[in-house]
């Protein structure tokens, strides 16, 4: 059972990476983890489309057949930090090797993206920058990796 997150952009970020670095530490306390950043698409912003589907075509290529998707997008179901876990460890029980955590680039994942993953989590109505959001899950992720194994960490 591995754990990755799968995302667009952060190489450059220096607040990100030193966050993304510590979380990166403690999620792997609990199982091998990896953050596989994929390079932003040199688009303009005029070009959102582009962007989006060029994103979204990187991300799907490092998808491995066999993960468990998960997709963050403010469409999908709003989870409090307790279901989030309970639905994190029944992602880790469908006995597949690894389950992959995506968030896409500035201009979000294209449909086929959407199609790919196994249920599409909303981290909040808000629109969040991808970065934020990266800052969001890896919090999140170890939130639940503690609710699961009953470590004092979540006051819920």
């Amino acid at each position: 059972m591995r754990l990755a997150l799968v995302t667009v952009g952060g190489h450059k970020e220096p607040w990100l990476l030193e966050m993304a670095g510590e979380y990166e530490r403690k999620i792997k306390s609990f199982l091998p983890f990896e953050i596989a950043r994929q390079k932003p698409a040199k688009l303009e912003r005029a070009s959102a489309e582009a962007k989006r589907e060029a994103e979204s075509r990187l991300i799907l290529k490092s998808l491995r057949r066999d993960d468990v998707v998960i997709l963050c997008d403010e469409r999908g179901t709003a989870l409090d930090s307790a279901r989030f876990s309970k639905r994190l460890v029944e992602a880790f029980e469908r006995g597949r090797p690894r389950v992959a955590v995506v968030i896409g680039g500035a201009f979000g994942a294209n449909e086929e993206l959407r199609l790919r993953a196994d249920w599409v989590w909303s981290l909040s109505p808000l629109v969040l920058n991808h970065h934020v959001a990266q800052a969001v899950v890896l919090e999140q992720l170890y939130r639940a990796l503690t609710i699961w194994r009953n470590i004092p960490y979540h006051n819920g």
